[in-house]
């Protein structure tokens, strides 16, 4: 049977080094629209030059590419990490030659594109002699240009954590679409808010799928396991930090006894402190896998939610649980935030003490390093929760603007 989709083009501009998330996207994609396609009728098409330029000539090959691809896309996609791309010519490099293409169409009508920035925070998997410092430079040039540009960008540091944001801004954009689409024709998607009673038949005949509220309860469930691992971190964080202030003590008050030329006292003295932090870095080494599981289950019981609510409204009995969720997260990020800042004075103390044995100095390299790790999960675990709040704000609005077509 003949049916209507309406397909909104997604271009992405990216130099080379970062192949493994422009793949990723296309897989996010289409996991999109195995979702939605069917039933809202919307479908996402992912423009790659890769897949959509063939061989020609022309006054160079971004040139080619540029007359190949239609410049009438919907959404923009721009990911950098350490190589800003080839010159073109015109300009720097192919990515800034498209993504300047993207921005004077949205500077002449800014609700015909959507324009998306990322940039990979990560380390380059090249020896520091193979890299560019220029093309380095230049990608920290275009980045904080943006700014001036009025652009906001967002940093990641894995293709997983990139698949979770792509995967929700992508729902939060086709979200906004919908809602411009409901607004300019209210009679046009009404099946589309209503349909709830009916799809919650069909995911029951299908059996063990998860509905919207089991997927709500499962983010609930992860984020607070997350608030019990991040709070058992912190109190980990004050007891070592207590510990070290008493070993402090401890030698201060035997180098300035009689027995302070006692070098093998001295080095047993040591040896606690340094057992003291052995038994911190294990701590840690327990608990971060955890943390991780935990960011990205919610992350994911997140991303199915968002995608299911795009296919009938929320009702009223739901509507207090995400705001009940926003509280929750704002609450995690907040923790997080302390305690990141605890674990900051924490290392900034351990990289002060004094270089006397080994076995402390190993226990030190390992103890940075530990909180080196927390710090990077837990600046993740904040961008995560920005994300988190964000989408469940926009399900609020979506609420709203759907009651407001209904009651007119």
């Amino acid at each position: 049977m003949a049916r209507q989709e309406t397909i909104l083009t997604v271009f992405v501009a990216s130099p080379s080094d970062v192949d493994e998330e422009r793949n990723c996207l296309e897989k996010v994609i289409r996991d999109l629209n195995t979702a939605w396609a069917r039933e809202l009728g919307i479908r996402l098409d992912l423009v790659r030059w890769e897949t959509h330029a063939y061989p020609s000539f022309g006054e160079d090959p971004q040139a080619v590419i540029n007359a190949q691809i239609p410049n009438d896309f919907d959404l923009f996609i721009g990911l950098m990490w350490y190589r800003f791309g080839t010159p073109t010519g015109r300009t720097g490099s192919g990515t800034l030659e498209e993504f300047q293409r993207a921005k004077e169409r949205f500077d002449r009508a800014p609700s015909a594109l959507q324009l998306m920035i990322y940039f990979k925070d990560a380390p380059a998997p090249l020896p520091p002699s193979e890299l560019d410092p220029e093309q380095l430079t230049k990608v920290g040039e275009f980045r904080s240009s943006l700014g001036k540009e009025g652009g906001l960008y967002w940093s990641f540091s894995t293709v997983d954590e990139f698949e979770k944001l792509v995967h929700l801004h992508l729902t939060r954009q086709v979200q906004a679409w919908q809602s411009k689409e409901l607004t300019r024709q209210p009679g046009k998607n009404e099946s589309i808010i209503l349909a709830k009673e009916v799809n919650g038949l069909a995911l029951d005949v299908q059996g063990d799928e998860l509905g919207l509220l089991d997927l709500m309860e499962q983010f609930e469930d992860e984020f607070a396991a997350l608030q019990e691992i991040t709070e058992r971190i912190a109190s980990a964080t004050v007891d070592i930090g207590e510990k070290m202030q008493e070993r402090t003590a401890e030698t201060e008050q035997f180098m300035a006894g009689p027995d302070a030329a006692n070098r093998k006292a001295v080095q047993r003295l040591l040896a606690k402190v340094a057992a003291d932090m052995d038994q911190y870095v294990y701590r840690m080494d327990a608990e971060l896998p955890m943390f991780n599981h935990h960011l990205y289950a919610g992350m994911n019981a997140l991303i199915q939610a968002s995608q299911m609510t795009l296919e009938f409204a929320i009702e009223d009995e739901d509507f207090k649980q995400v705001k009940d969720n926003i509280e929750n997260v704002r609450e995690f990020h907040e923790t997080l935030a302390t305690v990141e800042g605890q674990i900051k004075c924490f290392q900034e103390a351990v990289e002060n003490l004094p270089k006397m044995t080994i076995t402390l100095n190993r226990a030190k390299r390992a103890v940075v390093n530990a909180l080196q790790r927390l710090i990077k999960e837990f600046q993740r675990g904040q961008s995560m929760a920005r994300e988190a709040e964000a989408s469940f704000a926009s399900l609020i609005e979506q609420k709203r603007g759907a009651d407001t077509i209904l009651d007119s």
